[in-house]
């Protein structure tokens, strides 16, 4: 069974306003690099690891403030039905017969691709976050990305699948810091012939290539080819060196 989204514009931006004001509460500064994100106002698919309760928050906050698209969700069926608010903010699902995920028949992974691909077509600019792997894992676990992706390129060949990798870090500070390296699309994959199991894996490679390049930029001082797209509050060792500064200029 389908369960469409009902986006309502006004809350979708109440809601981004809420996850801002948390994500600025939570993390000393969120950092954004790599490729820049396709600017036309065409449908894109973007697919990135799932590690951290964050990660929705995060992607709404990109979408919305960062990257200025309008975004969709893929989420569970059975999520769906438990929390139908996020329908109102762009998400859609499916359940199977059984009111489970893992139980969708072929005709709903079908019916799902179409849905996807009629919602991704019905406006400019607009953009799905997906998290192949399915599930909330530990940050650095091998990658294993169910089909869903590769099959939602097939429906919309027109979009580019965007890797994105994204590393929570505390690196010296009160709070943790959000690294978020963008990958180079892979584009002409859904008109090809390959079956979506093949896909699948040139996915996962793409997505891992860009997971080793954002870990090899963080062995380094300063993520100086990254930008800070939102900061935190100001932490007690910034109200610190303020003060002592302060003292010191005028002793």
């Amino acid at each position: 069974m389908l369960i469409e989204a009902r986006k309502l514009p006004l809350l979708d931006r109440a809601y981004a306003r809420y996850g801002r004001r948390m994500l600025r509460r939570a993390f000393a500064r969120v950092w954004v690099g790599g490729a820049p994100l396709p600017l036309d106002d065409g449908p894109t698919i973007v697919f990135l690891n799932h590690s951290a309760w964050w990660d929705p928050i995060l992607c709404h906050f990109l979408s919305h403030d960062v990257f200025r698209r309008d975004g969709y969700g893929l989420m569970e069926g059975a999520q769906l039905v438990k929390y139908p608010f996020f329908r109102r903010i762009g998400c859609f699902g499916a359940v199977g017969p059984a009111g489970e995920p893992g139980a969708l028949g072929a005709e709903d992974a079908r019916g799902l691709a179409l849905y996807a691909a009629r919602t991704l077509r019905g406006g400019p600019r607009r953009t799905l976050w997906i998290f192949p792997q399915g599930a909330l894992l530990p940050p650095r676990v091998p990658l294993a990305f169910r089909s869903g992706v590769a099959r939602l390129g097939r429906a919309v060949p027109e979009a580019p699948l965007i890797p994105l990798a994204v590393r929570y870090e505390l690196r010296g500070e009160e709070r943790p810091e959000v690294f978020i390296r963008v990958g180079d699309p892979l584009r002409g994959l859904a008109v090809t012939d390959a079956p979506p199991a093949r896909v699948t894996r040139r996915l996962e490679s793409r997505l891992r290539d860009t997971l080793d390049a954002l870990d090899d930029d963080l062995r380094e001082p300063e993520p100086t080819a990254y930008r800070v797209v939102l900061a935190g509050r100001n932490s007690i060792s910034d109200f610190y060196d303020r003060t002592v500064g302060r003292l010191r200029r005028r002793a």
